[in-house]
């Protein structure tokens, strides 16, 4: 055999192996890049929301989750790739949601075993977790989890603590952030409020975590939507001791709850004042421990990293979406996230008049440039939209290229409309 033949099997072997480091579980070599359709019964929104991990990688099987609409219910759906096989499994209905706002939030621990949190719409959450390791077949009893909750963002931390957040909704109160742990093998504790808005009425956050390269800092990245929409604050904080704490950038602790005046502030603005309309996507964490958090503004979509101690730097995204994608525009940004080796990755939709479509956008340079990659290219539906991006949440770990959930389809007109949309994974 020529010397060359035999580096190539070796360096196939290596590839087909599951890589473990440090205790984590690694992610196997990218099978052959696919779109695979999932499901036609996704509901109006089965692939949100940005602040919810959606699929998750564990050695040679990837899973992925979505919220479907049928006969009247909202299911929450689980499939998993086999990579060595590049086959998928049949569906799996790990619960019901209360409309298409209960979609799951996923995560998992050193051991393998899947977390999953679920179901409300100013309800408590429901929680369940596998009952093999990376195995997505079956599941343990539901725990409800708080009262009026939406939103959930599920994280796994060093020791296997489940870190939660979510909206929580009053009457005639304000709304707020609330934080959640569960210690391995206890229950579900509330720890207290972390972000609150100014005024009684509907507010909304898009809180985002995720942990940096030692699996010790924990960064939070949200959207303080408050007062009608007068006020919007893109903010940041992180936590050094599983959220007993929690500091801007420049390491000043904040007393909690923060608000939009106390949180450290990366953008603001407003609708009803004129200004320009912010939303929140993820936040990732690159090798070198810098916190990335994806935003957009009107007409425009950002990264902003931090410049220095003080301060934040804004990189914005338009401009090389109109170079990729002529006469589309970048909609609301989604999701960021940094694999093993330092690349960068944002999906977002771009849309013109008569279409909406999914992209991915990568970088390895940390966003300095980036080329792109049209994920619903060929999809015969006017939106393509809702993307979800693979990221680390807990002991998975991307080695390759993301894979993307989305919702190829329409809103409905109300919480509850039973759709027949479907439903796209790609890490093409």
């Amino acid at each position: 055999m020529h010397r060359r033949e035999t580096l190539k099997l070796v360096a196939a072997s290596m590839l087909a192996t599951p890589l473990i480091n440090s205790g984590r579980y690694g992610f196997a070599a990218d099978s052959t890049p696919q779109r695979v359709h999932l499901s036609k019964n996704g509901s109006g929104r089965a692939s949100a929301y940005a602040e919810a991990v959606k699929t998750i990688t564990i050695g040679s099987k990837t899973h992925v989750t979505w919220l479907d609409s049928v006969d009247k219910s909202f299911l929450v759906r689980i499939r998993t790739l086999d990579r060595k096989l590049g086959k998928w499994s049949v569906t799996t209905t790990i619960g019901k949601a209360h409309d298409n706002h209960g979609g799951p939030s996923l995560t998992v621990d050193s051991k393998g075993y899947l977390h999953v949190v679920y179901f409300p719409h100013h309800h408590p959450f429901r929680y369940r977790r596998s009952l093999e390791p990376n195995d997505a077949t079956r599941w343990s009893p539901e725990i409800n989890i708080g009262q009026k909750l939406t939103y959930p963002t599920l994280v796994c931390g060093q020791d296997d603590t489940l870190y939660l957040t979510g909206r929580r909704s009053y009457d005639g109160k304000p709304w707020s952030i609330e934080f959640w742990k569960k210690p391995v093998g206890g229950d579900w504790q509330p720890r207290g409020v972390l972000v609150r808005s100014a005024a009684p009425g509907y507010s909304h956050f898009q809180e985002a975590m995720c942990w940096g390269p030692d699996h010790k800092r924990l960064h939070l990245s949200c959207r303080i939507h408050e007062m009608g929409g007068s006020i919007e604050t893109v903010g940041y904080l992180r936590s050094d001791d599983g959220g007993q704490s929690w500091q801007r950038l420049d390491g000043t602790t904040v007393a909690l709850p923060a608000t939009a005046k106390t949180i450290d502030t990366i953008a603001s603005g407003g609708r009803v004042s004129g200004k320009h309309s912010h939303k929140c996507g993820s936040i990732a964490v690159s090798p070198q421990n810098i916190p990335h958090i994806l935003y957009s503004s009107t007409g425009e979509m950002f990264i902003a990293s931090p410049q220095g101690k003080n301060g934040w730097r804004h990189r914005p995204l338009a401009k090389i979406v109109d170079r990729l994608w002529p006469n589309f525009r970048v909609g609301p940004s989604a999701q960021i996230t940094f694999n093993a080796a330092g690349h960068l990755f944002v999906t977002a939709c771009i849309t013109n008049d008569n279409r909406y479509d999914v992209i991915r956008l990568m970088s390895k340079d940390e966003g300095e440039s980036f080329d792109g990659h049209l994920v619903s290219e060929g999809i015969d539906r006017k939106r393509q939209w809702w993307p979800n991006l693979e990221r680390p949440t807990g002991f998975n770990q991307l080695s390759g290229t993301p894979g993307i959930l989305f919702t190829a389809g329409i809103k409905g007109v109300g919480n509850s409309d039973i759709l027949s949309n479907d439903v796209y994974w790609s890490n093409k």
